[in-house]
């Protein structure tokens, strides 16, 4: 039986009537491939976004692309459809047209065949048309798969650049890894010569205390023995210029500041008594005049002789063993005696007057 115009108008009703049915019609005028389209593409731009940040720029594009395509196609479709409502809208009006002719005259019947033979042609040739636009979406698809497959080419040879890269990355950890063991060990090395170094440091100011205790036990010996010498060396220099001891010749401290090395009160040729403050250096250099003479000017110092009983004049004397060139000179300028214990006598001393104030020596 040959499908007429009524039937396909009777066919456009009921498929605008059933949505399952447009549904299927589209099924089977366009493939799987076009239907998942869409789904298979966004699929792809989220796998080629968590994959390759690389390719967003070019993905953008192809989106682009694509949605250009596609609203060609959309308004093609459109346009189609268009065509199809028209040619409908024509059939009913036609077909109404036919009814009620029909109804009025059987000659209006021959004119309405001859207008569906009519209609009929232009079917015809709306469904050449149609073929034609089916042919250009065969092409559009076909071109679609063509970019698609390059696109797929795009993302293999990325993938494989990315495994290169990742290759390298490896590599590079690897090399790092190793770097770290490397400085791992070199600080652990370095730490080693640390502690060892803090252990000989340790060693060394242990025998530094032990040398210092050692040497402060020889100091006292030789101070011991050197002021042991002085007083014999004193005594003699006193005999030889007329001097008279009054009393035994003593060490004096003094409260947080030291002690005088030796003091006596001794009467001179002329009659007159004077008090005898005595240093002694084994090595009688500069700084021990200075010393000697700071001392000497000390308040603290003059306030404590004051109250051990001395008055009137003092004789500041050095007393020692090896003499410095440059002590003699500043031993003049202070009034300070120098005595050596083999050379004897070599810078008298010259009376000083403690004061109140402290300090000041008289001309």
């Amino acid at each position: 039986m040959a499908f007429t115009i009524t039937d396909f108008h009777d066919l456009v009703r009921l498929l605008e009537q059933h949505e399952e049915w447009r549904k299927e019609l589209r099924r089977l005028l366009l493939t799987d491939e076009l239907l998942n389209l869409p789904n298979a593409f966004r699929e792809l731009h989220k796998l080629v976004d968590r994959r390759f940040a690389e390719l967003a720029e070019a993905q953008r594009r192809t989106e682009e692309a694509l949605a250009a395509h596609r609203a060609e196609t959309d308004r093609r479709f459109a346009e189609l459809a268009e065509a199809l409502r028209n040619l409908s809208e024509t059939f009913t009006a036609h077909r109404q047209e036919f009814l009620e002719y029909r109804a009025e005259t059987d000659r209006r019947f021959a004119e309405l065949a001859e207008a569906q033979r009519r209609h009929y042609e232009e079917f015809a040739a709306h469904r050449q048309e149609f073929v034609a636009h089916r042919q250009e979406f065969l092409e559009y698809r076909a071109e679609t798969e063509r970019r698609f497959a390059e696109l797929a080419e795009a993302q293999r040879r990325h993938y494989e650049e990315f495994a290169a890269h990742r290759q390298e990355f490896v590599a590079h950890r690897q090399e790092f890894l190793e770097y770290r063991a490397e400085t791992e060990r070199r600080f652990a090395e370095l730490a080693e010569a640390q502690r060892r170094t803090e252990e000989t440091l340790r060693q060394v100011l242990l025998r530094q205390e032990q040398f210092q205790r050692t040497l402060d036990r020889f100091g006292q010996t030789v101070g011991v023995t050197v002021e042991g010498q002085m007083v014999e060396a004193v005594q003699r220099y006193l005999a030889e210029r007329g001097y008279v001891l009054l009393e035994p010749i003593a060490t004096l401290a003094i409260d947080r500041i030291g002690e005088l090395d030796g003091i006596a009160r001794v009467r001179g040729p002329d009659g007159e008594e004077a008090w005898l403050l005595i240093s002694v250096k084994a090595r009688l250099g500069p700084r021990a005049v200075h010393d000697f003479a700071d001392l000497l000017r000390n308040a603290a110092v003059q306030e404590a002789l004051r109250a051990y009983g001395v008055r009137g004049p003092v004789l500041p004397l050095i007393f020692g063993v090896v003499l410095d060139r440059r002590a003699l000179e500043l031993a003049r300028e202070a009034r300070i005696g120098l005595l050596l214990q083999a050379q004897g006598e070599l810078v008298a001393p010259q009376p000083w007057t403690l004061e109140a104030s402290g300090g000041s020596e008289d001309p």
